[in-house]
């Protein structure tokens, strides 16, 4: 494969070094690594890997005492509902 173009991608030079060395014991180097991932983007149509964010102590608190009703089949549903 012919490489005709560069990426430029800041990170912290902590995640840089811990996975520089992740990918030496792999024989691996960072443009290697990075076409991998983006390989993976292409095949999965996506990120290759789950990503969530799970609700966390804050968002519970809020969430706590409140009633909500629904499904709701619009966002004009949703703020009729929030509005009265």
């Amino acid at each position: 494969m012919i490489y005709d173009t560069n990426i430029t991608v800041e990170t912290n030079s902590n995640i840089k070094h811990e996975t520089q060395e992740i990918f030496d014991t792999l024989g691996l180097d960072m443009g290697t690594a990075v076409n991998i991932f983006l390989h993976q983007v292409i095949i999965h149509h996506g990120l290759p890997f789950k990503v969530v964010a799970e609700p966390n102590d804050t968002t519970y608190d809020a969430l706590e005492g409140e009633d909500f009703y629904g499904p709701f089949y619009s966002v004009e549903d949703l703020m009729m509902d929030l509005n009265d």
